[in-house]
């Protein structure tokens, strides 16, 4: 061993084969042992930083689960809110029939909404989706939710978990304060979540027994784990959670020795929900960060043990190989940016797909109910010879909530992209130059409007009325912006979206476009709101001042004709919309000449059949053919209508809903009716486009369609139009 310790004896003068081999089987026991106690500290630090990342995607996709369930449960409150805003509780216990399937029609497809209900202010259900007759004397007034709504004024709650009166089952509730008109406690509407969806929603995040999810509130309670818990199911106050949630109430990270729930010893990373008291919590075991070094590492050390012959070869074939790993990292971490992009794009459009879907659903019950409503109101208006102006009056104001209500669900429509659309080629400049009246008349004299039009510009393919109301929307918005009067900047251009922006933007093709921006000088939008403008029923606006559904419509129909929709804007410096439409070849036609108005009454017309499976549309739908005067007949499904054309040889029209029960919908009808009767017209009537007469938003080529709700005069239009 001195010869170890002495240079001098490996040199040129004294090295014998001895020495040297000596100094060499030193140096294959020693270096190989520093080069391992160096790997195995830098592997623990990679090992550790690989379980954080980790922690942190799982916590990333839990927290943007989790806040889309809750944002759900806010906008099913805020639907059912919608439908008993003008009915009080002795309203409600009168058509509970009528509101339980309302409410069970509102929920049917969310897994994770168990029930909702409607509770007076004095604790007692009035309706349920899921329970129906309400039974008697059961109360809510004891729990801690109503006491939170009724005593502390509070507007939104999410209880604690506990067994349901009702259904006899294990649930925690998202809940709402209801209000009478003069801003008096009313009672509450609340919706019951199962922790099971939650535990199966953190079952499929976690993949590996060592992770623990959890949903807690913020006073510590339990609302829902993964794995399930047998022991306590609350935080105490001094316990890890509560204490850094009291340091860092948003987001943070905390280690414990022991947790409270199952004495494991984790490091954990939670965040807050958004306007809610609840938190997502991810905890991975600390002893599985250990257990994961330890078999990495006595894979290196099995494979490590023959290289101590060739120890030089070796470093230099693991420097190689280091080198190659961290590019192969820096690629790894370059997917998962990738990944982590594509993922949350995902999920967005799979929330607005969902949230679509419930509104189009809504908005086709309530065109068969303004249907009905507008038709009564107009015959009352025509069986009335010399109304009073008392009576005028209050039949203009019912015409006018009617009208109101049927743009709201046209706005719907178009945020779901299930609006019927009319595409043809559309020059922006003429159509943009057309608006330029209206729009001094809309937005008023404190507001400047310039154009900038480009010269040469391409055809665009669009709905010309779709894109009028679209840029007009956009023109309010603006106004809406400079409330004390600036500039409105309406430019035209031609524009090429190539590969690389669509990679960047979510539902973007390549191409050729046709690009309106709408500009104006007003007080700009901040990262936040510009992420949530194209939501529906989002606003900044004062309540009573705006529906939330401008943006969202004009996205929902931009997006359906195939276009991209972009805002650009900067708090105090203003905001510019960009509006991409299609390109196409289509040379633009002239306009045709405006039909003369029509008599709804005028002369005799068509022996109809009339086909609608509600009884309400229906007998407005005859009522309506006979003011055009026209010979009727009707049905309330497909099997009876073809029978009565089988008697009815003189039906010369056929006027069917394209919705029809009995596995029989109007085009299928109407095949089979014109087949028998070539001689037959057909004109449908429905209340959106997800049917038989309309494909990726276009009306098909050669279909009559009426859309609802209609009017007699409107319905006289068409039927003159179809030549009787």
């Amino acid at each position: 061993m001195r010869r170890l310790l002495k240079l001098e004896t490996w040199t040129l003068r004294g090295k014998t084969a001895a020495d040297a081999s000596f100094v060499l089987l030193a140096a294959t026991l020693v270096v190989p042992a520093v080069l391992f106690a160096g790997a195995s500290w830098l592997a623990y630090g990679e090992t550790q930083r690989q379980f954080e990342e980790r922690l942190n995607r799982t916590l990333d996709l839990l927290y943007v689960g989790s806040r889309a369930t809750f944002e759900t449960q806010q906008l099913i409150v805020s639907n059912v809110i919608s439908l008993v805003d003008d009915l009080n509780d002795d309203d409600i216990r009168h058509n509970e029939a009528k509101l339980h399937q309302q409410l069970k029609h509102l929920i049917q497809r969310l897994p994770q909404v168990e029930d909702v209900f409607i509770l007076d202010r004095e604790g007692r259900p009035l309706v349920a989706a899921d329970v129906h007759p309400m039974p008697e004397n059961v109360t809510a007034a004891d729990r801690p939710y109503f006491m939170a709504h009724r005593d502390d004024r509070q507007q939104r709650y999410v209880s604690e978990t506990y067994r349901s009166r009702i259904k006899n089952l294990d649930i925690f509730q998202y809940s709402e304060r209801r209000l009478r008109p003069d801003g008096g406690f009313d009672g509450v509407i609340l919706v019951a979540i199962p922790p099971s969806y939650f535990g199966k929603l953190f079952e499929q995040a976690s993949g590996v027994d060592n992770y623990s999810i959890s949903l807690v509130r913020a006073d510590g309670e339990l609302l829902a784990r993964y794995p399930a818990s047998t022991g306590p199911t609350r935080f105490e106050r001094g316990s890890a959670f509560m204490q850094a949630i009291a340091a860092n109430p948003e987001s943070g990270t905390y280690t414990t020795p022991q947790a409270t729930i199952d004495g494991i010893a984790r490091t954990v990373v939670y965040r807050k929900l958004p306007d809610l008291p609840v938190y997502v919590a991810v905890g991975v075991a600390s002893d599985a960060v250990r257990e994961a070094w330890m078999h990495r590492m006595s894979a290196h050390l099995l494979f490590g043990l023959p290289a101590t012959l060739a120890l030089f070869a070796l470093a230099l074939l693991a420097s190689r190989r280091a080198a190659a790993q961290a590019d192969t990292l820096e690629q790894l971490r370059e997917e998962q940016v990738r990944r982590a992009t594509a993922e949350e794009s995902l999920r967005q459009s799979q929330k607005m797909t969902a949230v679509g879907q419930l509104t189009a659903g809504i908005a086709h019950d309530f065109n068969n109910l303004l249907t009905g409503i507008g038709g009564a109101i107009e015959m009352v208006g025509r069986r009335v010879p010399q109304p009073t102006p008392e009576v005028v009056r209050f039949l203009d104001l019912a015409r006018t909530g009617v009208s109101r209500a049927a743009t709201l669900t046209q706005r719907m429509l178009a945020f779901a992209r299930q609006q019927p659309l009319q595409i043809e080629a559309v020059d922006a400049n003429r159509l943009v130059t057309g608006m330029s009246e209206l729009l001094r008349r809309t937005l008023g004299e404190t507001v400047q409007i310039e154009t900038v039009l480009s010269g040469g510009l391409w055809r665009a393919s669009a709905d010309p009325a779709q894109l009028e109301a679209a840029i007009l929307n956009l023109a309010i918005n603006a106004r809406d912006a400079m409330p004390g009067g600036g500039t409105l900047t309406i430019e035209t251009a031609n524009a090429h979206l190539d590969d690389a922006y669509a990679a960047a933007n979510a539902e973007v093709t390549p191409g050729q476009f046709v690009m309106i921006a709408v500009s104006d000088t007003g007080t700009g939008m901040d990262q936040q709101t510009i992420a949530r403008a194209f939501e529906p029923f989002f606003t900044t606006k004062e309540r009573g001042q705006g529906t939330g559904l401008g943006l969202s419509m004009t996205y929902g129909y931009i997006k359906q004709i195939g276009g991209h929709l972009k805002i650009y804007s900067e708090v105090g410096h203003g905001s510019t919309v960009k509006v991409y439409l299609p390109r196409t070849q289509i040379e633009v036609g002239t306009a045709a000449d405006l039909a003369p108005a029509v008599s709804a009454a005028a002369g005799a017309g068509p022996v109809v059949l009339v086909v609608e499976d509600d009884p309400v549309v229906r007998e407005f739908a005859v009522a309506a053919c006979r003011e055009c005067g026209c010979t009727v007949h009707e049905a309330g499904d497909g099997e009876q209508a073809l029978r009565i054309l089988e008697k009815q040889l003189d039906i010369v029209l056929l006027f069917t809903d394209v919705g029809l029960p009995g596995g029989m919908n109007g085009r299928q009808l109407a095949g089979l009716a014109v087949a028998r009767r070539p001689e037959l017209k057909v004109l449908y009537m429905t209340g959106y486009t997800a049917n038989a007469i309309v494909h990726h938003g276009v009306i098909d080529a050669g279909v009559n369609f009426l859309g609802k709700p209609f009017s007699v005069s409107a319905l006289a239009a068409k039927i003159k139009g179809m030549g009787f």
